[in-house]
């Protein structure tokens, strides 16, 4: 009962909402395209961005700079369907902590760098708010301390609303359909550091990977190389784990008198012998046994 009391009352809260988003969606009527293309106004005509250091500033145009194109008295209904009972455009609450339009304004960064086709929007509730990805593309620096925080409060929680409390378990999936999302945030080696080591039977590869990862790597060394760039990293774990190729266990792989089939084999391959028996600190491990 009391479950379905949350969600009766969930949905009239959202059937308010929408309700008064379309009825200021309908009262309040703006063309930026209209005034862009017909009439050749700049975003800095209504906006004074280029004049604002805070990311708070209020940077709607009031009436007053409506009334420096538009007749006072009689062209309120340009904009309001309704003037009698005009309704005043919402302001965005959920705005950065730091982030100077000034700066940005004097680097010749144009507007439409940062809010994409807002000069082609006939909707004036279109918000054309910048995402992430844009601003990756000039501020680059992700592996530097507190890189974040050059536009973000401490005390802000940065991580996105898709990151809810099941994302852990199925961030995997995201990001294989949309690499390039993680990457507005995160670099490869942010993935590396939580996917690495010898942690096969864990998470991040099946079940039994252990025992059956050589046919994963024999069929697609491609996607092992992803995270394991390197040769070494097989052999190291070979080697810690007394790992031997099958050719290995044969009865006359080593033969003090003949030399065994391993001899035939170095003779064949003797790159994929030194795979894994050689040391750049010492000699050849074939050394070891022919002085």
């Amino acid at each position: 009962m009391k479950k379905t009391v949350i969600i009766i009352v969930a949905l009239i809260f959202f059937a308010i909402i929408s309700v008064l988003l379309v009825a200021q969606d309908v009262e309040l009527i703006f063309s930026h395209k209209y005034h862009a293309e017909e009439v050749g106004a700049s975003c800095s005509d209504c906006h004074k961005a280029s004049e604002s250091a805070k990311a708070s500033d209020n940077l709607l145009p009031n009436m007053d700079g409506c009334y420096s194109c538009h007749d006072e008295d009689e062209e309120c209904s340009k904009c309001h369907k309704d003037p009698d009972n005009a309704i005043v455009y919402p302001r965005i609450t959920d705005f950065i902590a730091k982030f100077p339009h000034d700066k940005h304004a004097a680097k010749d960064i144009t507007c439409e760098k940062c809010h994409e086709k807002v000069a082609d929007s006939d909707n004036i509730m279109e918000k054309h708010l910048p995402k992430m990805a844009v601003c990756v593309e000039c501020h680059k620096e992700l592996t530097r301390d507190d890189y974040c925080y050059d536009c973000h409060a401490k005390k802000d929680k940065l991580k996105p609303a898709t990151h809810d409390f099941v994302w852990k378990s199925n961030h995997g999936v995201t990001a294989i359909a949309d690499e390039d999302a993680c990457e507005t945030c995160h670099t490869k080696s942010s993935c590396l550091d939580c996917h690495k080591s010898d942690n096969l039977d864990r998470q991040v590869h099946p079940l039994n990977f252990v025992n059956n990862h050589g046919l994963y790597a024999k069929g697609n060394k491609e996607n092992c190389y992803t995270c394991h760039e390197e040769l070494a990293f097989c052999v190291d774990c070979h080697r810690k784990r007394m790992v031997m190729p099958r050719n290995h266990s044969f009865a006359n792989w080593s033969n003090a008198t003949t030399g065994g089939a391993h001899a035939r084999a170095a003779q064949l391959d003797l790159d994929f012998c030194l795979s894994c028996h050689s040391d750049a600190q010492s000699d050849p491990v074939c050394v070891i046994c022919h002085k």
